[in-house]
C-alpha cells in the first residue's frame, strides 16, 4: 500500500504542468455598431461636522446608447448619447437637472489600446446641460470636468491588456482624474482573470483610491483646503464575451474613508467622512429605456 501511495505520490511531480488556454479579451467592434450600457451607482454617506452626522443616500441611473462611427487602422471613433439620467435621493431641483442629460452627446477617439486620445463634443455637452445659464455652466464644468467625462467612456470600454491572457494572468492601470480645482482621484487598478467558461472570462478587480485636494474653483461656493482620503477596499467583477469581443458587465464595490477641511466663506470645517459605493454596468444590445 506505501509503495503504492509513493508511486502515485511521484507520478503528480513528474506529470508535466498543463498550461491554461490562452484568453483574447480584445474589442471587437464594426463600424454601425449600437449598443447601450446602463449604469447603477448607490452611494451611502455619512459626514461628520460640527458635531453632528449627517447621512446622505443616493442612487444615480444612466442609461447611454454607443454607436460606432468610424474604424480606421485599428483606431476607433464611438458617439456616446445619454437616453435616460435619474437620480433618487438628491437635492431638490436634481430631476430637472436629470431631464438635460437626454440627448446630449460626446465622442471619443480610442488608440489600438482603447485608451481615449480625443474627446469632442465637450463644449456642446456643458451647453446642453447649463441651457443658457451661465453660472450653471460653470458649475457643471466644475463638476463634471473633461477628464472625468472620459471615464463615462473608459468604464463601459475597459481597456484590455497588450497580450492575450490565461487564467491568473495580471495587469494593472492607474487612472488620474483631475477634478477642476477641488483636488485629484488617483485610481490605482489590478485586474485577474479569474475563470473563463462558456466564452465569459471573468475577471477579479482590486483598487488602491485616493484623492488629493486641490486649488479650489471659483464657481462653487467651498473650497477643500486640505483632505486625507482613500480607500484600502475596492473590488470589482468584469465578465467578458470572448466570442462576441465585448464587455457583458461589470460591478464595483468601494469604502472611502478620511478626513477633510473645507472653507466655506472663509470659515474652515472639519468633517469626517464614510462613504460605501457600488457602481453596476450591464450591456445590452436592446435600449432599455421604453419612451
Amino acid at each position: 500500500m506505501r509503495t503504492l501511495f509513493t508511486l502515485a505520490a511521484l507520478s503528480l511531480f513528474a506529470a508535466p504542468a498543463v498550461a491554461a488556454d490562452p484568453v483574447n479579451l480584445k474589442w471587437s467592434l464594426k463600424e454601425g455598431d449600437a449598443f447601450y450600457a446602463t449604469t447603477t451607482q448607490e452611494i451611502d454617506q455619512n459626514i461628520k461636522v460640527m458635531g453632528q452626522t449627517i447621512n446622505q443616500k443616493m442612487t444615480t441611473t444612466t442609461v447611454a446608447r454607443f454607436d460606432v462611427k468610424s474604424i480606421k487602422a485599428g483606431v476607433h471613433k464611438v458617439e456616446m448619447t445619454y437616453t435616460k439620467v435619474t437620480m433618487e435621493g438628491g437635492p431638490a431641483g436634481t430631476a430637472a437637472l436629470t431631464e438635460r442629460f437626454k440627448g446630449a452627446s460626446l465622442t471619443a477617439t480610442f488608440d489600438k489600446g482603447f485608451d481615449i486620445t480625443k474627446l469632442e463634443g465637450y463644449d456642446k455637452f456643458l451647453d446642453k446641460l447649463s441651457d443658457g445659464d451661465d453660472m450653471m455652466r460653470k458649475v457643471f464644468e466644475a463638476v463634471m470636468p473633461e477628464n472625468s467625462v472620459r471615464m463615462l467612456f473608459s468604464q463601459v470600454f475597459i481597456a484590455p491588456p497588450t497580450d492575450k491572457t490565461a487564467t491568473g494572468d495580471k495587469w494593472t492601470r492607474t487612472d488620474k482624474v483631475p477634478l477642476s480645482g477641488l483636488g485629484e482621484l488617483v485610481n490605482k487598478t489590478t485586474y485577474t482573470v479569474d475563470s473563463v467558461k462558456n466564452d465569459v472570462a471573468t475577471i477579479k478587480t482590486t483598487a488602491d483610491v485616493t484623492f488629493k485636494a486641490g486649488e479650489g474653483n471659483a464657481a462653487l461656493p467651498f473650497k477643500i483646503v486640505k483632505a486625507d482620503m482613500k480607500s484600502d477596499d475596492v473590488k470589482g467583477t468584469l465578465l467578458f464575451d470572448t466570442k462576441a469581443g465585448r464587455l457583458k458587465s461589470s460591478s464595483t464595490a468601494m469604502k472611502l474613508k478620511g478626513t477633510m477641511t473645507i472653507e466655506v466663506q472663509n470659515q474652515k470645517i472639519d468633517a469626517e467622512i464614510d462613504q460605501k459605493a457600488t457602481t453596476k454596468v450591464e450591456l445590452s444590445e436592446k435600449n432599455p429605456v421604453k419612451d
